[in-house]
């Protein structure tokens, strides 16, 4: 897994236009956005435990995939990202807002940066479903 990650963050510093902050990657792509009949805090669960699970660690000696999770109840939403450090440096490769939405929740998906920018998003919506499988990208 970490080396087919490997591979996808190298294809995704060298093809340019990194995301170094989650308000670039927002700028540069286009969101999917999806809705659920579950609360939003349990949407959030299901992707941040199963990202940090599957994405999160070191891929190298000067590399690591972080994600980093936000839950703020009350204000109604939380926010997954996850991004490489590289030599100090970050790359985003997707955010995932997940909001309060009358009796169920939205979730608004943005997934940039590299060449598995779909596998991405269908991995990212596959955990907000209730899978739990860590899919090579």
């Amino acid at each position: 897994m970490r080396s087919v990650w490997s591979v996808a963050a190298a294809v995704a510093l060298s093809v340019g236009g990194c995301s170094s902050t989650p308000a670039d990657l927002e700028a540069k792509t286009t969101p999917t956005i999806q809705t659920y009949t579950d609360n939003y805090q349990e949407i959030y669960r299901r992707v941040s435990t199963t990202a940090k699970r599957c994405l999160a660690g070191n891929i190298g000696a000067h590399a690591s995939t972080a994600v980093d999770a936000d839950l703020y109840s009350d204000l109604g939403y939380g926010e997954v990202t996850t991004s490489l450090i590289n030599w100090g440096t970050r790359n985003y490769f997707w955010m995932a807002r997940i909001e309060r939405s009358g009796v169920g929740s939205k979730m608004i998906l943005r997934s940039g940066n590299t060449l598995a920018s779909a596998r991405a998003t269908e991995m990212v919506l596959g955990w907000a479903n209730g899978g739990s499988d860590c899919p090579l990208i």
